[in-house]
């Protein structure tokens, strides 16, 4: 199990690398073009540029979560008694993730909208589906980050916060 999550945090980062690098080389571009060729800027830049950044944002959202790099209410969570705070914990992680399952639900079915109606990218001249689907996409690996950093974290809560030790377990 510990490779499968090795090898989704490194897809997720070379992911978002790839497509970030894109951004910058695309970016540098169109405006190298604006000046060298006035008349005939790159069209598609702004637009494979919003493409590439709902990408990046949903696979950067998880690897916050995986990192803790996400907003915490901790004003309020330190003030809880130690089984209130482990307890906050769980019904985070749970209030996430049917967050998430709604947002999979409705991007799934914004997708199905886009190719029911055969939306294409205007510049681009590629399905809008493409875009669309970071949502979905995206939300599952949120998911999958969630989960593992909510266990994690209510698992060794007791470790982390100066719990007493279990019976064999050395201080």
């Amino acid at each position: 199990m510990k490779n499968i999550f090795k090898a989704v945090d490194w897809f997720e980062e070379f992911f978002m690398v790839l497509c970030m690098l894109v951004m910058v080389v695309v970016n540098f571009l169109n405006v190298v073009s604006r000046y060298l060729m006035p008349q005939s800027p790159f069209s598609f830049t702004e637009e494979l540029t919003v493409l590439l950044f709902v990408w990046t944002t949903m696979f950067g959202i998880a690897c916050g979560y995986k990192r803790h790099s996400h907003m915490g209410l901790n004003l309020f969570t330190d003030m809880l008694p130690k089984a209130g705070q482990k307890i906050f914990i769980l019904l985070s992680t749970i209030m996430s993730t049917v967050t998430l399952a709604v947002l999979f639900v409705i991007g799934t079915q914004m997708v199905q909208s886009q190719i029911n109606y055969k939306q294409i990218m205007t510049a681009l001249k590629i399905p809008e589906a493409v875009g669309g689907l970071a949502i979905p996409v995206g939300a599952v690996f949120i998911v999958i980050s969630v989960l593992r950093t909510g266990i994690r974290d209510f698992i060794d809560f007791d470790k982390n916060h100066g719990g007493k030790p279990k019976e064999g377990e050395v201080e």
